[in-house]
């Protein structure tokens, strides 16, 4: 064996003054977590401080014997069919969780989903085009955490595609 060999060389040490950077920055980072995790919380429930927010979609329990609510847009076509739309990234690139973290300010101003209608035109150029997008939300009923079959769906807005797409 040469004396570079690294199963003859001896492990050389930290020094104290980088053991002393080390453990700060640890420390530093691990304050910089739990002040994120206390003070968006403090003023208002949000997790637009990702990754370092409250995460408050995994915060509290479901109620075995409560309701499920989720929200999902269909779209029709000028010929009247319906398409759903699917709301992840293999989809038309918007996730389920933005358009629920969105969903108060979607019912107020349906526009707001013009950027749905323009992410599906330019994901599926081969299909035909949308002329409405509908925001709907249904409501299933759960016993010992298992749906009942109970499900109500409600229509929370409707927007119309002008005619030509959307730019």
């Amino acid at each position: 064996m040469s004396l570079d060999d690294p199963r003859t060389v001896a492990p050389r040490r930290l020094s104290t003054t980088a053991r002393t950077w080390r453990i700060t920055v640890a420390a530093a980072a691990l304050v910089v977590l739990l002040i994120a995790q206390l003070v968006p919380t403090t003023f208002k429930n949000t997790n637009d401080w990702f990754p370092l927010g409250s995460l408050s979609q995994y915060a509290f329990a479901t109620n075995p014997d409560g309701t499920v609510r989720s929200a999902f847009i269909i779209g029709t076509t000028a010929d009247g069919h319906d398409v759903k739309v699917w709301l992840d990234q293999m989809g038309i690139g918007v996730g389920h969780a933005e358009i629920e973290g969105q969903l108060q300010r979607i019912v107020d101003d349906p526009d707001l989903l013009a950027g749905v209608a323009r992410a599906y035109a330019w994901r599926y150029p081969h299909r035909p085009p949308l002329a409405t997008l509908t925001l709907k939300r249904s409501t299933k009923k759960l016993h010992d955490g298992r749906p009942t079959g109970d499900e109500s769906v409600e229509v929370l807005a409707v927007y119309h595609v002008p005619a030509g797409g959307v730019q």
